[in-house]
C-alpha cells in the first residue's frame, strides 16, 4: 500500500519513507505516521528531512548508490535541484523502490531531466511520484514532457501549491489539465496491486 503525506512525503506498506516532512513548517498538517523501518531522504532541506519525528530503524540521507533492505531493492541516483549543477538549490537524490514485481521512482526535488544513463535506469516504473510545482523544482510543462520519456504506468504529482501551503510553488491545474491522460482522484493511499495507466491525484 502506498500512502501519501503530502508535499513529497510518500511511505510504501508502513516499512519505507521517503523524504518526511512535519506538517506544520509549511503550512500542512502533521503527517500521521510514527513509525517505519527506513527512512529515505533525497536532500537535507527542512520540507524534506524531519525524519526524528517518526521512529525508525535506519535512515539514508542523499544516498547513491544500491542496496537491498528487508526484501526492498532500492537505488539512489545523484540529480541536481536547479539547471546549474547544484550550484543554487544543491544535490537531489532520485530512488528507485523494487518489491514483489513493483517498481516505484521517486524524483526528490528534480530541478533538470536527468542524465541519459540514469533515465535508462529509472524508465517504465509502475510509479512515479513526479514533482509539479515548479519555482524550486521542475515545472508542470517539463514535468509533462518527463513523464512521456520515463513511460510510467502511474503518474503521481507532488511538490505543488494546496491551500495552506507556506511554500511558494505552483497549484496543480495547468499540470493536471495539460497531462492528457485520465485522472483518478484518490484519498491518501494507493493500492500498487490494481494500477491504471493513469494520473492517480491523491490527496493527502
Amino acid at each position: 500500500m502506498i500512502n501519501y503525506f503530502g508535499h513529497s512525503m510518500v511511505s510504501i506498506n508502513d516499512e519505507i519513507v521517503i523524504d518526511p516532512h512535519d506538517g506544520g513548517s509549511i503550512g500542512l498538517k502533521r503527517p500521521e505516521i510514527s513509525s517505519c523501518n527506513l527512512i529515505l531522504m533525497t536532500h537535507n532541506h527542512y520540507d524534506h528531512n524531519a525524519y526524528e519525528l517518526i521512529e525508525h530503524k535506519e535512515a539514508k540521507l542523499s544516498f547513491y548508490g544500491n542496496f537491498e533492505y528487508l526484501g526492498y531493492k532500492i537505488s539512489g541516483y545523484k540529480a541536481y535541484h536547479d539547471k546549474v549543477k547544484g550550484k543554487r538549490r544543491g544535490e537531489t537524490a532520485i530512488y528507485k523502490v523494487s518489491w514483489n514485481n513493483h517498481v516505484l521512482v521517486h524524483l526528490g526535488d528534480i530541478g533538470e531531466f536527468p542524465k541519459e544513463n540514469i533515465m535508462k535506469e529509472i524508465s517504465n516504473p509502475d510509479i512515479l511520484f513526479l514533482p509539479i510545482g515548479g519555482l524550486i523544482t521542475i515545472n508542470s510543462e517539463e514535468a509533462i514532457s518527463l513523464a512521456k520519456d520515463l513511460e510510467p504506468k502511474a503518474i503521481i504529482p507532488i511538490h505543488y501549491w494546496v491551500k495552506g501551503s507556506l511554500l511558494p510553488l505552483d497549484p496543480p491545474d495547468q499540470f493536471l489539465s495539460k497531462i492528457g491522460q485520465k485522472i483518478i482522484e484518490v484519498k491518501k493511499s494507493l493500492d500498487e496491486n490494481n494500477l491504471e495507466k493513469a494520473v492517480y491525484f491523491i490527496t493527502a
